[in-house]
């Protein structure tokens, strides 16, 4: 940002600029604020209230990120909606990956204790991320759409630039991503029901599918950081 060597970039002067003078250091600033109040409920994990404040905490520190993209620099109505729907694109996909990863642990704690209390608090806990993640993958998708539709703008777009073949990218792992998840939804997650031999290889399984999707994730994710260091499409093409 300062358009200086890593040495001289790093001075008390320009860290100092940045962190006030830009909406990137404003956005820092508040969203270390949101991260020390969320350590702090998370260390009075026992209050009902700590629990509802770390919820919004964490809520409000992943929507802030969209100040920092291309998202925080679209002006006027635009901007408004560009900003709504990359923040409820960015909260729907932390649910979504934080769930499969809160998910995992449970089924593979299931798998190991085996007794009908714990295969049917994971069938119920299943069959509700299933239920909650139609919702989510309504929101990514759409959100989508309408990011996509102010950054690419056109197909032409989407298929001659750089930062249109990465998005292109995405929306492919993303496409993978939903095919793990509908196995779950709708082939795995009602064989829950049938005997308890058959129970241990099918937790196995979901495991296995949701490990996959929180793989490809990541993947989605590293193609998110180079995205928000490219020129957006519909003004490159």
């Amino acid at each position: 940002m300062s358009g200086l060597p890593l040495e001289e970039s790093t001075t008390s002067d320009v860290l100092f600029t940045v962190a006030n003078e830009t909406q990137f250091g404003r956005v820092a600033e508040i969203r270390c604020v949101l991260a020390v109040v969320l350590v702090g409920c998370l260390a009075l994990d026992g209050f009902p209230s700590a629990r509802g404040l770390a919820l919004a905490a964490s809520l409000a520190l992943i929507a802030a990120i969209a100040w920092t993209g291309h998202a925080g620099s679209t002006v006027g109505e635009m901007g408004f909606l560009h900003l709504s729907a990359d923040a409820l694109h960015l909260v729907a996909a932390a649910v979504w990956i934080g769930g499969l990863a809160s998910l995992v642990m449970l089924l593979s704690v299931a798998r190991r204790d085996q007794t009908n209390a714990g295969m049917s608090f994971a069938r119920d806990a299943t069959q509700r991320f299933s239920t909650v993640g139609i919702a989510i993958v309504v929101t990514v998708f759409a959100t989508g759409l309408v990011n996509a539709w102010i950054l690419v703008g056109s197909v032409h777009a989407l298929i001659a630039t750089g930062y249109g073949q990465l998005l292109m990218l995405k929306v492919a792992l993303f496409a993978a991503m939903l095919l793990f998840a509908a196995a779950n939804r709708f082939w795995l997650t009602p064989r829950l029901a049938l005997s308890s031999g058959s129970k241990i290889e099918v937790l196995r399984q979901l495991v296995r599918n949701s490990t996959i999707e929180i793989a490809l994730a990541l993947m989605i994710f590293a193609i998110v950081g180079v995205l928000g260091t490219l020129h957006p499409a519909i003004h490159s093409a």
